[in-house]
């Protein structure tokens, strides 16, 4: 879920729930001279990272340093036509491109007919990619020649999830910003601000997986009528495992890891706010059992679900 906030709070301490980034930001706002050639954003999907990186853009663009809103460069931002801020796409690949004739949005495209001049309105340029992971890995050796050779007035910001996920090459000139899952009440600000209204179950961040809101009330509706029973828990075990192949409407983008953290997320939810019996040993095994996942062992993710859901019969037996 994309954040955006009107031109009056478009300014970087409109950044919510993200304090060490916020503190960056601010200082590199201040001081321009000491903006690095690459910073990358790293962190959870939906937790203000691409956000951040239009705020701060903004600010640094302005001609009066400080996203006013009223300038050239704040205004052409505002309408998504700034010559000097160039956001790369995030559902394709980037290639490194023709050597002769380049398409857009290659990196030859960008080391011959942008980087290479100077900026058009502000004094310096930014270039955004929204997922770094996309950069191949061709076009990813010929971007560490630009950075190797940027010129002062064009910076790079690139947007991952997993810092793990670039060459030590390229984090070797960045420096790396990370961003955090956001507590409840900050995104109870964040949804206060831009006009939405978030399930009291839902936290951490505003990425909904590529599902919709329907479908996450579908899979809570599950999780709190099966996770209370042994054989229900079992039935839920089937449910869950087959999810996929059942559901032809899964978009390719959602991973069954994702699916599999929100299904634990919503099971902790439940549990937790059982007053009835204390399911604290539940909880325990449900963070265990969502730690695996995020260690990204390949084909372990059925093993860890049968685990998971025999200790949880036992458990509520």
């Amino acid at each position: 879920m994309e954040m955006v906030l009107e031109n009056n709070s478009y300014k970087i301490d409109a950044l919510v729930g993200q304090p060490l980034a916020l503190r960056y930001l601010r200082n590199y706002s201040k001081y321009q001279d000491k903006i690095p050639p690459l910073l990358i954003f790293h962190g959870p999907s939906g937790v203000g990272k691409m956000f951040a990186a239009e705020l701060f853009s903004k600010s640094v663009l302005c001609m009066n340093g400080n996203a006013c809103g009223l300038c050239q460069s704040c205004k052409m931002f505002q309408k998504k036509v700034h010559p000097d801020y160039i956001l790369f796409p995030d559902n394709e690949k980037i290639a490194i491109g023709d050597l002769k004739n380049p398409d857009v949005f290659t990196i030859r495209w960008l080391q011959s007919q942008r980087v290479i001049y100077k900026p058009d309105v502000s004094t310096k340029r930014f270039v955004v990619f929204p997922d770094a992971t996309k950069i191949n890995s061709e076009a990813e050796t010929a971007m560490l020649k630009t950075l190797e050779e940027t010129n002062e007035h064009t910076k790079f910001i690139f947007v991952v999830e997993d810092i793990h996920s670039l060459k030590s090459t390229i984090r070797s000139r960045a420096v790396e910003i990370p961003f955090f899952y956001l507590s409840q009440s900050n995104m109870q600000i964040i949804s206060d601000k831009i006009g939405i209204t978030i399930p009291d179950y839902y936290s951490g961040s505003f990425d909904l997986g590529n599902l919709s809101l329907d479908a996450w009330n579908l899979f809570q509706d599950k999780v709190e009528n099966s996770i209370f029973d042994s054989i229900q828990l079992l039935r839920l075990e089937i449910w869950i495992k087959a999810y996929k192949t059942n559901h032809t409407e899964w978009k390719e983008d959602f991973d069954y890891k994702k699916f599999l953290d929100i299904i634990s997320s919503l099971m902790i939810y439940s549990y937790f706010k059982n007053q009835e019996k204390d399911y604290s040993l539940c909880i325990d095994a449900i963070f265990e059992f969502k730690n695996i996942l995020h260690k990204d062992i390949n084909a372990m993710e059925n093993f860890s679900v049968s685990k998971l859901f025999n200790k949880l019969c036992t458990l509520v037996h």
